[in-house]
């Protein structure tokens, strides 16, 4: 594959599974293994390979692998110092956009009164990639007016 057109994989209402089969043809390989307790995953540029814990359960291990396919996309390589921090931020917020449509996010918010945990499981997503996703639609403003009318719609 050209690494000048790297296009991800839909992660809306996919699961690990599928979104591993959907990357198959990606030229990047996935692996599930023990990790260090702090990591959840890990994507290395040099060798186009995404580790997984094996110990997440699904919905951590769905928004682990999408989290680590953003990089991928990116052929980012580095995760330490100040560019680090950045990528990593940005990374965030792109891989909740892509796991959340904002209107399902809005129903969902209304639904639970904005309990995060509980809007995170309707949404089989974690409670990391809601709060990235409040950060991101926070800072994107048309995600604000889809939100507010899936408010007035319900």
């Amino acid at each position: 594959m050209d690494d000048s057109t790297r296009i991800l994989p839909d992660f809306l209402h996919r699961t690990y599974t599928q979104i591993v089969n959907d990357t198959e043809h990606l030229g990047v390989s996935v692996v599930n293994t023990l990790l260090p307790v702090d990591l959840t995953g890990i994507y290395d540029e040099a060798t186009k390979l995404i580790l997984i814990d094996q110990r997440l359960i699904s919905a951590q291990q769905r928004c682990t692998l999408a989290h680590e396919l953003v990089h991928w996309e990116h052929a980012d390589e580095t995760c330490s110092g100040t560019l680090g921090s950045k990528i990593e931020r940005h990374t965030r917020m792109e891989t909740a956009s892509k796991l959340i449509r904002p209107c399902e996010y809005a129903l969902a918010e209304n639904e639970y009164d904005g309990d995060t945990y509980a809007i995170a499981c309707e949404l089989d997503v974690t409670v990391q990639v809601i709060e990235d996703f409040r950060n991101y639609i926070a800072m994107v403003p048309a995600m604000a007016d889809c939100r507010q009318r899936a408010f007035c719609q319900s």
